[in-house]
Formats: structure tokens, sequence, C-alpha cells
């Protein structure tokens, strides 16, 4: 995604670099990138199965629940007889999964990252609310493709744990090329889908209560740690007050044999952090 938005930015200026595009700037197709994007992550898929193979793991497609010391539950997803597996070394790469505002009166009319890549077509306007590099980075991508772009964010500024060079120059950029950026949105009253289809959303702002129409509502507030029905309170092993599970800086629980890396720990949310449990 991010490529596609980088392609629209270098077609605009292209006749800056003496290339005639006749009409301008060419349309942009959403659904056929989307299917050419799902087909890609589909041969990647089958691609990493193969390469698992190659190297003689044993792969097994199903949910997980640890039992207790060195032995963990699969429940099989082709419904198949359920399995109990045995191992020394037990490692929980499970990830995580984007946290919702529930507290929200109509929170479920909007989509997480997850839904952003099952939009079948793209919204003229879009609202984005969050101020990390998820939110920054959709922020970016629907605007150079030409959505009208707002994004809501809780203080004066967004990536707030990054250097204040990359927060102030992209602030500024983001300004400039017309993304509409709420700040200190703290508040949202709630969200009604109207009978258009659209999205309304009431949220505070400066002068007292605003609403806004969109045609897509993006949560993109955090992300929580896939831990629910994973069986960690069957060997104790310690978490934090989000659930993330706590390691020192060799990945080692506080439980002898076990494991956790990616996601799961909370420490650097990236998804290429998150992966099934691995037992060896």
């Amino acid at each position: 995604m991010w490529n596609t938005a980088d392609m629209a930015e270098h077609l605009r200026d292209a006749h800056e670099y003496g290339f005639h595009i006749p009409g301008g700037v060419p349309s942009f197709d959403w659904t056929t990138l989307k299917k050419k994007r799902d087909a890609y992550i589909k041969r990647l898929n089958g691609i990493y199965e193969r390469n698992l193979e190659k190297d003689h793991c044993d792969y097994l497609s199903g949910t997980a629940k640890i039992l207790q010391q060195g032995k963990v539950e699969v429940k099989f997803t082709d419904g198949s007889e359920t399995q109990v597996l045995s191992a020394k070394h037990i490692c929980i790469a499970v990830g995580g999964h984007p946290a919702l505002p529930t507290n929200i009166p109509g929170y479920e009319y909007g989509i997480d990252s997850d839904g952003f890549f099952q939009l079948e077509k793209q919204p003229k306007r879009v609202a984005i609310v969050g101020a990390g590099y998820i939110a920054v980075e959709f922020a970016g991508i629907f605007n150079a493709l030409g959505s009208e772009t707002h994004l809501f964010i809780r203080e004066d500024s967004f990536l707030r744990t990054f250097d204040p060079m990359i927060q102030e120059v992209l602030f500024k950029e983001y300004d400039e090329n017309g993304i509409k950026i709420h700040r200190r949105s703290k508040d949202f009253k709630k969200v009604e889908k109207l009978e258009s289809g659209e999205l309304r959303i009431h949220h505070d702002t400066k002068e007292g209560q605003g609403t806004l129409e969109v045609d897509c509502l993006i949560w993109a507030i955090g992300r929580q740690p896939e831990v629910e029905g994973l069986g960690l309170e069957n060997i104790q092993v310690k978490q934090d007050q989000e659930g993330n599970v706590v390691v020192d800086d060799y990945q080692n629980t506080d439980t002898e044999g076990f494991y956790a890396i990616g996601d799961v720990t909370g420490k650097w949310e990236l998804t290429p952090g998150s992966l099934p449990l691995i037992l060896y």
C-alpha cells in the first residue's frame, strides 16, 4: 500500500521531469489493487508454508492451548481430532489484535487495521483515529490516493514516541499536503450510521462539540495481546496490566521452558513479529 501511495506521488510529479501523461494523472482503481494485493499475499503464504516443509518443520494449523508445563493442546482448523503435543521448549509468538473503543456508542460502525485490507472500494472521505505509526501511515496512503483524509489525535502531535524531528517534519508535511489533522480529540460521543450508508461522528472540538460525516472510520488506537484462551494461567506466566507476556532481554518468561517474542510482549508492536506457537 505504501508503494501504491508512493507511485501516485511520482505520477503527480512526472511532468516536472519531462514525462507527458495524456489527461493528467491516471485514474486509480482500488479494486484492481486489492485483487492483486490479495493474490500476492496468498502466494507469499504458500511460499512460507513450503519453506517450512523444506526446513523439515511440522506445521500444524489450529488453535493452541497450554495445558501444563511442556504440554499444549491443539484443536485443528480442519476439525480433525484434538491432539496434545509435548515439548521442552515452547515459544509464544501469537501476536496481537487491534484495540477497539467499546465504550463509544456506535464504535462497531468503524473498522480496524485488519478491516482496512478488506475494503472493496476506496472511500471518498475517511476518518482515522490514532497517533501511532499505523494511523499515520494509513492517513498518508489515503491522502496520496485522493481520499479526503481526517486524522484525529489526542495531543498536539503524532508519533510521540519517535524522534522529535520526525514528528515535526512529518506533521508539517501532512498539514501542507491537505490531511486534516484534528488535535486534542480525546472524546468521541458516538458514531451514527446514516440511511445513505455514511457515518456521522460526534466529537469534541476546541470550540465545543462537532460532527463529521465520512464514508469510512478506522480505529487505530493501539493493539492488545492475543492471549485469550491460550491457557497462560495454567503455567502462571507473568503478564503486565495490559495482558502482555513479560520477558527479559533474551525473551525468557519467568516460567522455565517458555519464551515469548513479538507483539504478545508489548515491546515493539510490529506486525512482522506476529507468529504462531513454536514448539521444539
